[in-house]
């Protein structure tokens, strides 16, 4: 069994590295995170953003503990440095460089896939001398039929490195048990593969778009991806995955629309506070969060700051700080219960 229980996939803005920045160190050291890098922030001398700021921060909260490296392809966050490292020309060599350049890290490097009958920059970059002794991810949708057509190509050129195959729903919109089915198919073309260092996740997430349609101070809503996955482990031997609580389409917050609120994550509910600034913004949706029975600390970072948030004394009032706070005390829980599970 893989000392790596939890696999989130993270994207390199400012609040879900907060999360993972504060994480128990014991805790780190059971996840095995997908980091999707993406631009940092603009400024007047780097107005398309600097990715190697955001590797500096992975740096520093990884530190040597491994991780899977993927690029951000969504519009929001790609720059020309990215789009760069996207290029399949020469065996992805840009990519390759890349990673090279960063070899004092513990990089799980991803294979990028393009739909193409060609495999042969896959290949390239999969037996680059530049990358030998590494372990590899792949990301592939799940529904994608006939996944081994991608999958073989990798393992040819392979020598006995770990593959860890992503199977990515993404923001699950669909019936849970189509997904599953669905899921399972994958799983067993996975399996059919005659190469015995493949490791299988499943990354999901079901965080909605907009909360208040589940109550308008208060409410609670499903987390599918565990619901999921609580289904799936009876059959098979996989890694749990997800996106540590965020919503894939998120709404750009703009100022003075944004409701405050504090969401907890129970085993497979999610349950929140939620009160305009006039009414008593993230104090009093903490007060009412500790005075719930639902809600028991779990030691982490997040109850500090819902403790301290409680007698008034918050220490960040912004809607990307309190994400935050819900990613940390998400990802310390699903480790928690992952290790449950392993009793």
């Amino acid at each position: 069994m893989s000392q790596y229980i939890y696999t989130p996939v993270i994207k390199t803005r400012d609040a879900e590295l907060k999360a993972f920045a504060n994480l128990k160190q014991n805790i780190k050291n059971s996840i095995l995170p997908i980091f999707e890098l993406t631009k940092s922030r603009k400024t007047k001398n780097i107005p398309d953003g600097d990715i190697h700021k955001r590797m500096v921060e992975i740096k520093k909260i990884a530190g040597e503990n491994p991780f899977i490296l993927d690029l951000s392809t969504n519009e929001k966050y790609l720059n020309p440095q990215i789009e760069t490292l996207l290029s399949p020309n020469n065996g992805f060599y840009e990519w390759v460089y890349f990673i090279n350049s960063y070899s004092h890290l513990n990089i799980i490097p991803m294979i990028h896939i393009y739909d193409d009958e060609d495999f042969s920059d896959i290949e390239a970059f999969v037996s680059s001398p530049h990358l030998r002794g590494r372990d590899f991810a792949v990301r592939l949708p799940y529904d994608e039929q006939n996944i081994n057509e991608f999958i073989d190509p990798i393992i040819r050129n392979l020598e006995n490195s770990n593959l860890y195959v992503i199977i990515d729903v993404g923001q699950i919109s669909s019936n849970l048990n189509e997904i599953e089915a669905s899921i399972k198919e994958r799983i067993i073309e996975i399996k059919s593969c005659r190469y015995n260092k493949i490791k299988i996740i499943v990354t999901a997430t079901s965080f909605p778009k907009l909360v208040g349609s589940y109550g308008e101070n208060k409410g609670e809503f499903p987390i599918s991806e565990e619901i999921l996955y609580q289904k799936l482990k009876k059959e098979f031997d996989i890694i749990y995955g997800d996106y540590g609580s965020i919503n894939i389409e998120q709404v750009e917050i703009k100022g003075g629309t944004f409701i405050p609120r504090i969401d907890i994550s129970l085993s497979d509910k999610f349950f929140y506070e939620r009160y305009r600034r006039h009414e008593g913004s993230y104090a009093r949706c903490a007060k009412n969060i500790v005075k719930n029975i639902k809600y028991i600390p779990i030691q982490s970072w997040a109850d500090e700051e819902i403790i301290l948030a409680s007698v008034d004394a918050p220490s960040g009032i912004s809607p990307s700080f309190w994400i935050a706070v819900r990613m940390n005390y998400f990802m310390t829980k699903r480790v928690m219960m992952r290790r449950s599970d392993e009793l």
